[in-house]
């Protein structure tokens, strides 16, 4: 029996998107990131939403806050210093979203302060029983990747970010990222880590594959593979780069350059 259940819409537009739906036993439903309103409306049917969670402010993660709030009259959530329409509840790092036990399964939602790709970044962790289950990642970390930092956001503070608080994450955790960049992430990875069979054997997987309806959910273990931006002491990675005598955050830094132009 399913206590829990995470619903995944994808948004087929220039900047894929992806929206989530988080379900709970009690009929408690959260949505994080609506790209539009009528794809979760139409899901929704007869039930009801008890809040929208914004990871960041930009505008395709709040975009359908304003039609949800005037069909649910649900609270928006986010973090204190985003400027996120409809806002009315501020989000502080570890701060307790959801709470409940459901067929024995005890489920907590939390926010995660993820500073970087906008100073007032948060992730949304899903734990079971207490122990990390799933990360919506909004647009700090990606399958295969991390996010830029061009509208409001600081390199060197993602980088703190990546170290500090994914380098940390548990090896099953599931990842559900806010935008689907799979297929140039991977040849990203390739191309300055180009013996990573890993990494060579995925694209090589997906290369087949409708990647507007075929969706990864990767966990820690298989990004810790895949990621170069996890990856910064690859003696394959350094030489590439001519690094080998570099810092990580030197390292991360220079890829999150080379990647704003890829």
């Amino acid at each position: 029996m399913k206590t829990m259940k995470i619903h995944q819409i994808f948004f087929k537009n220039s900047l894929r998107n992806f929206c989530y739906l988080i379900t709970f036993d009690d009929g408690a439903i959260y949505c994080i990131d609506p790209f539009a309103s009528l794809p979760i409306i139409n899901y929704l049917k007869e039930q009801t939403l008890s809040a929208i969670i914004n990871t960041h402010d930009h505008c395709d993660h709040y975009s359908g806050n304003e039609e949800l709030v005037l069909a649910y009259q649900c609270p928006v959530m986010a973090h204190a210093q985003a400027l996120v329409p409809h806002k009315n509840r501020n989000l502080a790092d570890q701060e307790i979203i959801y709470h409940g036990t459901h067929a024995g399964i005890e489920w907590t939602l939390k926010s995660v302060h993820t500073p970087g790709h906008t100073l007032s970044h948060i992730c949304v962790l899903l734990e079971k029983n207490d122990k990390a289950f799933a990360l919506f990642t909004g647009d700090c970390f990606f399958n295969a990747g991390v996010g830029n930092c061009h509208n409001g956001g600081d390199p060197e503070v993602l980088y703190q970010s990546i170290s500090t608080i994914f380098e940390k994450l548990p090896d099953d955790l599931l990842i559900y990222p806010g935008h689907e960049y799979l297929k140039r992430n991977l040849e990203f990875t390739k191309n300055y880590e180009p013996h990573n069979l890993v990494a060579q054997n995925f694209l090589k997987e997906i290369s087949t594959l409708n990647l507007d309806e075929h969706f990864f959910i990767n966990t820690m273990k298989t990004e810790r593979e895949i990621n170069t931006f996890l990856r910064l002491k690859s003696r394959d990675l350094l030489e590439t780069l001519n690094l080998v005598n570099s810092n990580e955050k030197q390292v991360f830094l220079t890829l999150r350059e080379l990647r704003n132009h890829w």
